[in-house]
């Protein structure tokens, strides 16, 4: 009887381990099912949704930031839609905030940078000059295809804190603070608790909140530009202190959007850099995004692009002779502006021909991601030829 005792006891104490093990492992899932979800745009009429309603209530920061806080770009006006390209006091010549685009050939991504000084203050554990990541401005929003194109391309996120490579850390990962934590709404919550958990200091580059102007599935949905100021304080600025660049929120509404200068009047810690999200399905749209973005005199990532038309009464697909035409040229035109610094595809369902993957499953590169891959890679040879390092043929 006695052992049978004994047996009971440890067959008890084992059901128990089994079961806290288990709770812990759901635990851990909820935390980190961001980096495995799909970003998607809701289907909607963007400039018709109204960009003053009411935002959902906001984590109240527990203390105030006074302006010694600020990075080099506080010295920016504040916020004025006319503000020139002296308005980030770190920003370079290139970001003159000129509606025309400077689209000189023989401009690189280290040229948009390079006359700027060591973002680096005291107690930074980084320091890093310019406002391009160190391998080159492309990069991908969207983690599925890194295994295929990682080693042509300077970055990527995945609207995430923590951004997953499974395949190594050979490119810059860049975290993100989405939104302000809602619950039950594209693990908001779990990547709000993750992003107060990542220390500052750690990433030379920290991303604002993902299209706050915007309620759909895929945004982090309708923050107003002061709860928005008032998170970014608290969550933001300590990593500007520590020597990051601070990339501003990004705006569904693209050209037509009204958030970003109110947003700029109010934080006191300036972004150094304008997020801008650009999906138009020809040319001179992508270039009248560029060109509303440039009044705030500071320099831009395209953190989202692809071909497709959301400002209709319905979206707007292109072909795959298109999307591949259009990456190509967006390519080109991102990598000869100067006042664009970085750039990233979006790996986000943007049509039948959005994806980099079939099915987003990684397995392979779509057409549409071979198209992006071979028009970084044509953009990158031009640019090692004109900068000396690759023979020209005669």
């Amino acid at each position: 009887m006695l052992v049978l005792n004994h047996k009971l006891i440890l067959l008890a104490f084992l059901v128990l381990a089994l079961f806290l093990a288990a709770a812990d492992s759901v635990d851990a899932k909820k935390q980190c099912h961001a980096k495995g979800r799909k970003h998607k745009h809701h289907h909607k009429r963007p400039h018709k949704q109204s960009s003053s309603a009411a935002s959902p209530t906001a984590p109240k920061p527990t203390t105030n930031q006074d302006a010694t806080g600020s990075t080099s770009g506080s010295t920016a006006s504040s916020g004025s839609s006319s503000s020139s390209g002296s308005g980030s006091g770190s920003s370079s010549s290139s970001s003159s905030g000129s509606s025309s685009s400077s689209t000189s050939g023989d401009s690189t991504s280290s040229s948009s940078g390079s006359s700027s000084s060591s973002s680096s203050s005291s107690g930074s554990t980084i320091s890093i000059s310019g406002f391009t990541p160190p391998k080159g401005k492309a990069g991908v929003a969207g983690g599925n295809s890194l295994k295929w194109i990682a080693n042509s391309l300077g970055w990527y996120y995945d609207w995430t804190p923590n951004p997953d490579n499974p395949n190594g850390d050979n490119i810059l990962a860049v975290p993100m603070l989405w939104g302000l934590g809602r619950v039950g709404h594209d693990d908001d919550w779990a990547r709000f608790e993750a992003f107060k958990k990542l220390k500052p200091g750690s990433s030379p580059f920290v991303m604002g909140f993902n299209e706050p102007d915007f309620s759909g599935s895929g945004s982090s949905g309708k923050i107003s530009p002061e709860d928005a100021a008032s998170a970014w304080e608290q969550y933001l600025a300590p990593h500007a202190r520590a020597g990051a660049k601070l990339i501003s929120p990004s705006m569904a509404m693209q050209k037509d959007e009204t958030w970003m200068a109110p947003f700029l009047k109010a934080v006191k810690t300036q972004p150094d850099i304008i997020a801008v999200h650009i999906f138009q399905d020809n040319m001179d749209g992508v270039k009248g995004v560029l060109d509303h973005y440039a009044q705030y005199g500071k320099p831009m990532w395209i953190t989202e692009f692809a071909c497709i038309n959301y400002q209709g009464p319905s979206p707007v697909y292109c072909d795959q002779s298109k999307v591949d035409s259009m990456l190509n040229q967006m390519v080109q035109l991102f990598e000869s502006d100067s006042r664009v610094t970085a750039y990233s595809v979006s790996d986000a369902n943007n049509g039948p021909f959005g994806d980099l993957t079939p099915n987003q499953a990684g397995q392979s590169l779509s057409a549409t991601g071979k198209s992006y891959l071979a028009s970084v890679q044509q953009a990158d040879s031009k640019k090692r030829r004109r900068d000396g390092l690759v023979p020209v043929r005669r």
